[in-house]
């Protein structure tokens, strides 16, 4: 019958040897998360530099993007060697939900937990040496050991080359708590993505709706649109620099060495784009918060007379 097999466990644990001697030969599909990683980071434009802040998201998107490909191949009737981590009952659980909603397969799982000589092998030859206490205590705290709930049809946990069945008693609720993390998880996703859609549409409408001008040096201020304060000679965003980075606020009347985007730059010696608040003047810091705050702090309307 069909199979779905799934070789997990922590860094080097010995997961691709694994799969190559025992799975590179029968012609099966053999599928990587980390080649998927790497495809999520370079679709988001990082490469292998990640943003902290944005490593969650790029993780979802490659996890998103292989099990897409495996249901596709149990679609073809293909068998499917999957490497993953998978550390989280809640994330086997989501990509079994969708394998047996595409095909009748039979679903395994090797868990591999490498002696410390092996795994201190491994790490070394990866140039990791001395990581291993590291590693054993993020697998004692991170990995949740499948169970037979979670839909899978056999376990397995392989140490130093030896496959032992290990089948615990199934816990049923597991279930509920992992779909209920998944839950939370996708409407946090939705809930960013529509406050990253209200942002873009907030941005994009500073092109053409008036908004206060505020120059830092004179202390001029105009509630006029983009365009016009180009015309004008402004320096300010969108038509000069971005919102809420510091650079030049000013009228086209003062010189960019009275602004506090220079100064920063020259006097306090600060390399953009660390503003460091503690070592700016009261007023500057009124400039610095403003535009910290932008573009929302430019459209205050009550000052306007609209409100």
């Amino acid at each position: 019958m069909q199979k779905v097999i799934f070789v997990m466990g922590a860094t080097a644990a010995g997961k691709t040897h694994f799969i190559n001697t025992h799975y590179s030969d029968l012609g099966v599909d053999i599928l990587n998360v980390y080649d998927y990683q790497l495809r999520a980071y370079d679709e988001a434009g990082f490469g292998e530099a990640v943003p902290v802040h944005a490593r969650f998201r790029c993780l979802m998107n490659a996890n998103n993007m292989l099990l897409a490909d495996i249901v596709e191949k149990v679609r073809q009737g293909r068998n499917v060697v999957v490497e993953q981590t998978f550390f989280k009952a809640k994330r086997r659980i989501a990509y079994i939900d969708e394998i047996r909603k595409a095909a009748d397969v039979i679903i395994e799982i090797y868990v591999m937990c490498p002696g410390d000589d092996l795994w201190e092998s491994n790490l070394k030859k990866r140039e990791m040496d001395g990581m291993i206490q590291r590693y054993k205590e993020q697998a004692a705290h991170d990995i949740e050991f499948p169970n037979p709930a979670e839909g899978i049809d056999r376990i397995y946990k392989v140490t130093d080359g030896e496959i032992c069945l290990q089948m615990e008693p199934p816990r049923p609720e597991i279930l509920d708590k992992a779909r209920k993390e998944l839950a939370g998880e996708a409407e946090r996703i939705r809930c960013e993505d529509d406050e990253r859609r209200k942002r873009k549409e907030l941005l994009e409408s500073m092109n053409t709706r008036p908004f206060w001008h505020y120059c830092e040096v004179c202390g001029k201020k105009e509630f006029i649109t983009a365009k016009e304060a180009f015309n004008s000679g402004w320096d300010y965003p969108p038509q000069m620099g971005d919102f809420g980075l510091l650079g030049p606020r000013m009228c086209g009347g003062c010189l960019l060495e009275d602004t506090l985007y220079w100064r920063v730059n020259t006097e306090k010696k600060v390399p953009l784009p660390i503003v460091v608040e503690g070592i700016l003047t009261p007023e500057e810091l009124v400039t610095w918060k403003r535009i910290k705050g932008e573009p929302e702090s430019l459209l205050d309307v009550e000052e306007n007379g609209a409100g």
